[in-house]
């Protein structure tokens, strides 16, 4: 049986604001295109560009449990703060930056995944980055699970936990994606539900 989507939502989104001073998820959009978009960023509006660029998201298989209060907008942030020419949209020769997926529900950023473009991320960007999203806090690696403990639940998997334990990070391919842990730990449990039910048609007949 699957949890109840508008019980669980509530409970992922339901939503208190962050807990640390000038955390980035919990934001609305509003407030997080406005402090992007005066910085050299833009955001993919032609539909085909979405899609194509949300494809192989590790957000994707998961939109469905989310119902529709959930949506994806993907932008892109030029290294040196520039607004890029809209020939340079039309045309994808935006260069060398940043494209930046965020997942809202009801408005919120609950998840944001950061990606290079047209060079590899540093040491140094990717510290920087880790730093401006942990919002005052500080990011700690996952505790060890005891002994006949379970591990929590996690969708995506994580590296870091903010010091609040409200945020999980998880480095991907030289970039790195952060997310709530409630809607973390809420996918999952929707996840290993379908596959329990999925189960004894899978193996009926043997």
């Amino acid at each position: 049986m699957k949890y109840p989507l508008f019980l669980s939502l509530f409970c992922v989104i339901g939503f208190m604001q962050p807990q640390i001073a000038d955390a980035r998820i919990g934001d609305t959009r509003e407030a997080l295109e406005r402090r992007l978009f005066a910085s050299g960023g833009i955001v993919f509006r032609d539909p085909g560009e979405r899609t194509s660029r949300r494809e192989g998201g590790p957000y994707s298989r998961y939109m469905r449990y989310l119902g529709s209060s959930a949506q994806v907008r993907v932008y892109f942030k030029t290294d040196d703060g520039r607004q890029p020419r809209q020939s340079e949209i039309a045309e994808n020769t935006l260069g060398s930056g940043w494209e930046i997926h965020v997942l809202y529900v009801n408005g919120k950023s609950v998840l944001e995944l950061y990606k290079r473009v047209g060079s590899s991320t540093t040491e140094f960007e990717m510290n920087m980055l880790l730093a401006l999203l942990g919002g005052g806090g500080f990011w700690e690696d996952p505790k060890p699970v005891a002994e006949g403990e379970e591990a929590p639940p996690s969708a995506f998997g994580f590296d870091y936990v903010r010091s609040d334990g409200e945020v999980r990070a998880k480095k991907m391919g030289g970039g790195l994606m952060v997310f709530q842990r409630q809607l973390d730990e809420f996918l999952a449990k929707q996840r290993e539900s379908d596959l329990m039910e999925r189960a004894p048609q899978s193996v009926r007949g043997f």
